[in-house]
């Protein structure tokens, strides 16, 4: 339907110019709350349309959109924000994967942010909150059956809350406190640069989602938390975080459908704390081209179980296992990012190329990944007359724990399985963000993926499956 808008759309009004394509960023992160490498407003669709009174940036020969948009910022100058965006995927798996076909996601947010100086006087006050309306199925799990999503936006169907967030800022600016709902790849494990992709993994790690409770705090899941960010200076920020480990209530089955409108606020279960340091060599850089390192851990105080061995220290793949798995209490992982520019076009101020890197490691014995590793480039204004497009390649690397891969092993030996699970599961993507006009952004995407699923049983069976190639186009139209 969304389509079909979009092209009606187009043959019925006037073409806008191309505003500037701003990288994306994963999903969830909000206008006044990114981290000192990224000023854009909207998550990874290309920020928020820079309107003017009477000139309203969508449609521009329509009376009443240029009423509509006009009201808009009258309220915005009053301190109430509201956007309204649609992402419509096409995707294709050409070759490998669980079989080869076509699949349709979509997602739908809508957005209120408040303001509160200027609408209360509440000097440094801020509410935040949104919503998704997720459709459609994704091809990960329709057609690839790989563990690092394609689409980050595919999730079972469902009209979700997602952030609803207060921030207060203090000591001019250099203290921000938040607490409320939001995801944890809202803020956390953040690479600037790596925001453009779609597959999940560059928006939230493979290792976390792999190994934490239903996915942990993260698309299309948030959880309550807390989080204080402190900037000593304008090159170093300190950052720490606490979150509902497991953002699904009990039971089993889809996680996605036991919180299935994002309500069930869950605070009597464990905690997922983050910390992490940045630091920024030049500040004043263009925020489209940033230079920003980052260290930083998580701490799951939840218990996991072993991947191997049975609670009398036997293994669990023997006919005499006692079929419950040794308790760990706890489970972490230490990272670092880099998001670096190295080469800005002579006479410009955005256009030119960043890089990225993430490395993250943790223990092998209770969980399925013990090692992630991503890393990318970004071109921006790679064709002359196109200086808003960006170019992007990439690679992510979910690596399959020692004891995991054991576990498999001797599932083969004891009969129970035919072959092993591989060492890794890894994603290639290319893609093109390209602004055809201030409202409508396309972004043609092609992934190559290693090891679909490394071998884990899934829906389509207990067997590896083929490398996969996949093909897609997001469509990302702006309200």
């Amino acid at each position: 339907m969304w389509l079909l808008l979009a092209v009606s759309t187009m043959l019925c009004v006037s073409v806008a110019q191309p505003r500037a394509a701003q990288f994306g960023l994963p999903i969830g992160v909000q206008p006044g709350e990114q981290s000192a490498e990224q000023s854009q407003d909207d998550p990874a669709s290309g920020g928020v349309n820079q309107e003017k009174p009477g000139q309203p940036p969508l449609f521009p020969g329509g009376e009443l959109l240029q009423a509509f948009h006009k009201e808009r910022q009258e309220l915005k100058d009053e301190g109430v924000t509201f956007s309204l965006h649609e992402r419509s995927e096409v995707w294709a798996d050409v070759s490998g994967g669980g079989h080869q076909g076509l699949s349709y996601d979509g997602l739908t947010i809508a957005k209120l942010n408040l303001d509160l100086d200027a609408l209360l006087g509440w000097k440094g006050g801020e509410f935040f909150t949104s919503a998704f309306d997720i459709h459609g199925h994704g091809p990960s799990r329709a057609l690839v059956g790989n563990q690092q999503l394609v689409s980050n936006i595919e999730a079972t169907p469902s009209i979700k809350l997602y952030d609803l967030w207060l921030d207060q800022t203090l000591f001019d600016g250099k203290v921000s406190v938040r607490a409320g709902q939001e995801g944890a790849n809202d803020e956390m494990m953040v690479t600037a640069y790596g925001g453009l992709f779609l597959n999940s993994s560059f928006g939230f790690p493979g290792m976390p989602a792999a190994d934490l409770p239903s996915g942990g705090p993260n698309y299309p899941l948030a959880t309550p938390f807390a989080r204080a960010l402190y900037s000593p200076t304008d090159k170093i920020t300190l950052v720490g975080a606490a979150y509902t480990d497991d953002p699904a209530p009990p039971g089993t089955g889809d996680p996605q459908a036991r919180d299935r409108n994002g309500t069930a606020f869950r605070l009597n279960d464990h905690m997922l704390g983050f910390a992490e340091l940045w630091y920024t060599p030049d500040p004043k850089s263009p925020p489209d081209l940033p230079t920003t390192y980052k260290l930083g851990a998580w701490y799951a105080t939840g218990n996991f179980a072993d991947r191997r061995f049975d609670s009398a220290g036997g293994l669990l793949a023997s006919p005499t296992s006692t079929g419950t798995a040794l308790n760990h209490a706890g489970d972490w992982a230490f990272y670092g990012v880099v998001d670096q520019m190295v080469w800005q076009r002579p006479g410009t101020k955005d256009d030119g190329v960043g890089v990225f890197a993430m490395v993250m490691a943790g223990p092998g014995d209770r969980n399925l990944s013990n090692l992630y590793a991503e890393a990318g480039m970004n071109w921006r204004g790679p064709i002359k007359d196109r200086e808003n497009d960006v170019f992007g390649l990439a690679v992510a690397y979910l690596g399959i724990s020692p004891a995991a891969r054991q576990f498999s092993n001797d599932l083969v030996a004891f009969g129970k399985a035919v072959s092993g699970y591989a060492s890794n599961e890894t994603v290639i993507e290319a893609t093109y963000q390209a602004p055809v006009t201030d409202w409508l952004t396309l972004q043609p995407d092609v992934q190559y993926v290693i090891n679909p699923g490394a071998g884990v049983p899934n829906n389509f069976g207990d067997t590896p499956l083929p490398n996969a190639l996949v093909i897609g186009m997001r469509v990302t139209i702006r309200l």
